[in-house]
């Protein structure tokens, strides 16, 4: 294959390594390798990743600012205040592996005590509302987010859970991959059991699968689960206590501390009465064998090495193709990332991210926001009846960039510096309080759905509000110093898909306030749904390896916004740029806007990892996420010189255009 000399990276680029890109790929025939082929040779996954790409280099990057911040905390010396004394004792807690030893499984014993001691199901309500309160999730999950009627105010959502695998297709599916797994699993339960003496194990982990077996029959599809109208319905609270009366549902609202909300949703309606027929109809004793495993399963990092190493064994090695853990001191870091995150981050943003890299965002976003405005405005397959109300949405968006403008208040919360296990569960009781606390009161605009150190972004339909975490705003995806073309492609076009979200085929069930509202003509909801079975079909045509193709059900909204996104973010390049179209390093702003974009996507992955991603991320792998927008732009083929025929690209009426 011969090397295109057109398109060679040069060794004075202000942003781009040449030793990344392999130049003997020519773009036309896979832009994905000719822009990453050096870097993907270069970089096999380490031995404790899954995956190892751009945003794990960066999240890397940040492990290191964060390790430092979070050993200063800790420091005898630390002069800080009570933020720096929280995360330093929660620190110094977990990274005391003597400490942690000695105890063994000890702390475990009030928990399991207080399962042991059920002898009547009406018993089962409270124990599983603590359960729920620390971190810990038999049969269902319940969380606090705005009223999918009416956003201004707080509702509780019931959601089905109590699985012990990521997906309920993998109890179900028949294949001998996915059988031999399903062994490993049951192996894994077993060894767990026998790490706290159980009297049978391998009899204690058949009843483990039994239970969720049922519960994965009785579950929504990971497609199901992405459907508005099924998984958005609001009922009375007695409709649910009438679904529930074994368990005693009542009871375990006021036991979780919701009182008697009026009104809840509910995400599957048929799963809540068989999850109460299974309680009813199963044994006793079997059920606390089964919430004896959730414990376990949900507090092995807090226990020492035993639990630890096994529960490593299984869902790092066995189910993400890891190698090794990682170092001690970044599992305490990522536990304290979920636990009080928001407490981290206020020691990272003091540091890490200047007042002018939220003033440049805060343009890009603006920009982004207009270009889309104009796709809305010019699209020929809409009437102007749903234009005006996609435009009213568009006009409706907040969004939020680098850090709150008020912090969480975590006053209450108490950690020491001696009691790992104890920590993480007085902050996951917490977190669970502060939630209920919000029960049927005003949304807070300031509210975070992540902590803002997390490399990572997203969009919130209830709130209409994209989110851009001061974790992502850093090279490879965006850079004070990066010329305009680079920061377009890269973050960008991140922007742009979380803009796209809030149209694509679930954000578009949700209007300007954040409600669920049909906004839409039928026939244009009709069009949109057509070229939305495009995209469903494009993906569904990747292939992962014999007999495994992406799901392009599961992943379309992810699609769509990637799709839309790219278009945007590169019509809000050119406005950006207005007559400044110089090259730069001889790449033109198109040529390294594309070739910005295709670097923030390389990645490699363990072949695992890969099975696990494609048969439960609603996220491409990816090369897919890369090549399959590229190949629907023409914008991309006139950057590169690509003919229309050229493998890259699909053929002319085959490629599609939503947003």
């Amino acid at each position: 294959m011969t090397t295109d000399t057109r398109f060679e990276i040069s060794p004075d680029d202000p942003f781009f390594d040449p030793a990344d890109a392999d130049p003997g790929t020519p773009p036309d025939i896979d832009f994905y390798r000719f822009a990453n082929g050096g870097w993907l040779d270069a970089n096999p996954v380490p031995d404790e990743y899954g995956a190892w790409g751009s945003a794990h280099e960066l999240h890397s990057r940040n492990e290191d600012i964060l390790h430092d911040l979070l050993e200063r905390a800790a420091s005898s010396n630390a002069s800080g205040g009570p933020i720096e004394q929280t995360v330093g004792d929660y620190y110094r807690s977990g990274i005391d592996v003597d400490r942690v030893e000695s105890l063994g499984a000890t702390p475990l014993q009030p928990i399991l005590e207080r399962i042991s001691a059920i002898r009547e199901r009406s018993e089962l309500a409270e124990v599983l509302a603590d359960l729920h309160r620390q971190g810990i999730g038999p049969f269902f999950g319940v969380s606090i987010l705005p009223d999918f009627e009416d956003a201004t105010t707080n509702l509780l959502y019931l959601g089905q859970g109590g699985l012990g695998l990521p997906d309920r297709d993998y109890y179900l599916r028949e294949d001998e991959t996915s059988r031999d797994l399903l062994g490993a699993y049951r192996s894994h339960v077993s060894e767990m059991f026998g790490l706290i003496d159980a009297d049978d194990p391998d009899a204690s982990a058949a009843v483990v699968l039994d239970i969720e077996t049922t519960i994965a029959e009785m579950s929504y599809t990971n497609v199901q689960m992405r459907d508005v109208d099924l998984t958005t319905n609001k009922l009375t609270t007695d409709n649910v206590v009438a679904w529930m009366p074994t368990l005693g549902f009542e009871r375990y609202l006021e036991a979780i501390g919701a009182g008697e909300p009026a009104t809840l949703n509910i995400d599957n309606e048929g799963f809540y009465p068989a999850v109460d027929a299974l309680i009813a109809g199963t044994a006793l004793d079997d059920i606390k064998t089964y919430l004896e495993w959730n414990v376990l399963r949900g507090t092995a990092s807090s226990l020492p090495a035993a639990f630890e190493d096994a529960s490593f064994s299984f869902y790092g090695k066995r189910l993400a193709g890891q190698k090794v853990q990682k170092e001690r001191w970044k599992r305490v870091l990522a536990a304290a990332s979920s636990d009080i995150g928001h407490l981290v981050s206020q020691l990272y943003v003091a540091e890490n991210f200047p007042p002018e890299a939220k003033e440049r965002m805060e343009h890009l976003v603006e920009n982004l926001l207009d270009a889309m405005k104009h796709s809305i405005e010019t699209l020929d397959w809409m009437s102007d009846e749903t234009k005006r109300r996609a435009l009213d949405k568009l006009s409706g968006f907040g969004y939020k960039i680098g850090y709150p403008d008020v912090w969480r208040d975590y006053t209450g919360l108490t950690i020491d510096a001696h009691t790992w296990f104890d920590n993480r569960r007085a902050a996951s009781r917490f977190e669970f309080d502060r939630q209920m606390g919000m029960l049927g009161k005003p949304v807070d605009p300031h509210e975070w759905s992540m902590a803002p150190h997390v490399v990572n972004a997203y969009y919130h339909p209830l709130r209409n509000e994209i989110v851009f975490p001061a974790g992502i705003l850093q090279p490879p995806f965006f850079s004070l110093e990066a010329d305009d073309a680079v920061n377009y492609g890269a973050i960008g076009s991140i922007i742009g898909h979380e803009i796209t979200h809030g149209f694509d085929d679930q954000g578009s069930r949700f209007d300007a306030d954040g409600n669920v509202r049909d906004w839409w003509t039928p026939d244009d909801r009709s069009e949109f749904e057509a070229r939305a079975q495009v995209v469903i079909d494009q993906y569904h045509e990747f292939e992962i390896e014999d007999g495994l193709n992406v799901n392009g059900e599961l992943t379309l909204g992810e699609n769509i916004a990637d799709i839309g996104g790219l278009r945007i973010a590169y019509a809000a390049m050119l406005t950006a740029l207005g007559d400044h179209t110089d090259p730069v390093a001889g790449l033109t702003p198109p040529q390294r806007f594309y070739l910005a974009y295709a670097t923030a996507w390389r990645q490699n992955y363990t072949d695992e990892y890969l099975r696990m991603l494609v048969n439960s991320d609603p996220h491409a792998p990816s090369h897919f996420r890369c090549s399959g927008p590229l190949s629907n732009l023409e914008t991309f083929a006139e950057a590169y010189g690509i003919a229309p025929d050229a493998p890259v690209m699909r053929p002319a009426g085959e490629r599609v255009d939503i947003w």
